[in-house]
């Protein structure tokens, strides 16, 4: 180990690529990012007004649920992180220009999805996104490109906005 809490690695066997370094100090921010931001969920689902208080399944149960099961999952995370030794990555990449590229478009794509979607509406916007990120990220075949985001979308559109009549 090194001074950074980082130790060294061979590189694989079978395909000459170096895998990325085991780090105490990434999994611990991991768990403490993780903790703050499901921590501020759970804070602030209990801040939605509600009309009428119905005492059962309101409109911040869900985000509270989630953001309180967060909670518990990263303080189990943070404790794990600090007391055993950091998880091997072996199958892990190290980070290269080319992710950190696609990293920043993907960032890009998303909030244009996001301007678009009051424009346009879900359907095209979702499409559209799911197409362009799949590109992004290697996605080649009439299939993949046409089907993975009209099948993605149909499904998320007939989930939200048929079964749990939530307006897309």
């Amino acid at each position: 180990m090194d001074s950074t809490g980082a130790s060294r690695v061979t590189p694989s066997s079978s395909d000459g690529v170096i895998p990325a370094p085991t780090s105490k100090a990434l999994e611990i921010a991991s768990a403490l990012g993780a903790l703050v931001f499901l921590g501020a969920l759970a804070f602030l689902a209990r801040r939605i007004e509600l009309r009428t208080e119905t005492g059962g399944i309101d409109p911040r149960w869900w985000p509270e649920l989630l953001g309180t099961f967060g909670v518990v999952v990263a303080v189990a995370l943070l404790v794990v992180s600090v007391l055993r030794r950091p998880t091997p990555r072996e199958d892990v990449e190290p980070s290269t220009r080319a992710g950190f590229v696609r990293v920043v478009i993907t960032i890009a794509l998303t909030a244009a999805f996001l301007l678009a979607w009051p424009f346009v509406g879900f359907l095209v916007a979702a499409a559209v996104f799911l197409l362009a990120v799949t590109v992004v990220f290697g996605g080649r075949g009439w299939r993949v490109l046409i089907l993975f985001p009209l099948l993605t979308t149909a499904f998320i559109y007939l989930l939200f906005d048929t079964l749990l009549e939530v307006p897309l």
